[in-house]
């Protein structure tokens, strides 16, 4: 009988500890890859350190500020960081192989949520009589650095109409493209971002812009060719200038995973930061469109087992 009473004991106080672990984090502190300070990534990963505080009070998400989506991957392939926030096209070339990832493909990452869209806008100067992307033959046009998700997005978007090799392409940054804009050394640039873009806002105070739509057929065959593309409109007064609705192509922002979160921490993480989207949305203005059914909507790379879990149980209440 007293041996019967040790075993049984013995097997209560390891269900109370798998109990115990199953419904706290594992660590006091957790990671968050995003962007420059100056960006929309980095003031998004404080309001998720916010929002994890609400729930979980003696928890911190570290932010570290980076260069963007690609080094994101590579720190969450490297275990450098638990968490990154990336474009969802950049996770989708990280995890197939292609484009910046050609040979050095990312298979140990998985999706947590998807946050926001961002618009690929392509920002011409008004005087260059630019209306269409065709217009875009024989004109200067910045389209990012060689390894950035711009840069892919104008190849796979001109291409497709037949005149990329009749670009001027330069491989600069933005921040670069708007100085050259105030010059007049290009005639226009390319930057995906979520609108309004605060730079370009203030581009527009000193450079007559516009923001040229693309064509409707044009925006199908993309989405149809590619899974990360999703069709999106801009309501006006975006920028300066800009007095009607103008079709356009998105991708998203969605906040990824790597090896170094373990799957139950990946679900209390998801359920203690999206179980209450609205809120969630009050903290940022680009989370503002955000419901349980968008966190796992448009999301090319798969949705990791404990997000999934998160977002499942979520759904149901």
């Amino acid at each position: 009988m007293k041996k019967v009473f040790i075993i049984f004991f013995l097997f209560m106080i390891i269900i109370m500890a798998t109990g115990c672990c199953s419904n706290s984090l594992s660590r006091k502190e957790y990671t968050i890859a995003t962007g420059s300070k100056s960006g929309v990534y980095y003031p998004i990963g404080e309001v998720l350190d916010k929002i994890l505080k609400e729930q979980c009070p003696d928890v911190t998400i570290k932010v570290y500020e980076t260069d963007g989506s690609v080094d994101n991957l590579q720190m969450l392939a490297e275990g450098k960081v638990d968490m990154a926030l990336v474009q969802n096209d950049i996770a989708y070339y990280a995890c197939n192989g292609e484009a910046m990832f050609k040979d050095n493909k990312i298979s140990n990452i998985s999706g947590i949520a998807t946050l926001f869209p961002e618009i690929i806008q392509f920002i011409v100067r008004r005087e260059c009589g630019i209306n269409n992307l065709k217009d875009l033959e024989g004109k200067k046009i910045a389209i990012g650095g060689k390894n950035s998700g711009t840069r892919y997005n104008v190849e796979q978007i001109l291409g497709e109409i037949g005149i990329l090799d009749k670009v001027t392409c330069i491989n600069i940054d933005a921040k670069d493209a708007m100085e050259k804009m105030k010059t007049k050394d290009i005639d226009g640039f390319v930057f995906t971002s979520g609108l309004p873009n605060p730079s370009i806002v203030e581009l527009s105070k000193t450079v007559d812009i516009n923001l040229v739509p693309i064509d409707l057929e044009l925006i199908q065959k993309l989405v149809n060719k590619y899974s990360f593309y999703f069709p999106s409109i801009i309501p006006p007064g975006q920028y300066s200038g800009q007095t009607t609705e103008l079709n356009g192509l998105e991708i998203n922002a969605i906040l990824v995973s790597g090896p170094t979160l373990t799957e139950n921490d990946q679900y209390l993480l998801t359920k203690y930061l999206f179980s209450k989207p609205n809120e969630l949305g009050q903290a940022h203005p680009r989370l503002s469109k955000m419901t349980k059914a968008t966190l796992r909507q448009q999301m090319p790379i798969k949705l990791g087992e404990g997000a999934h879990r998160a977002h499942s149980e979520a759904n149901k209440q």
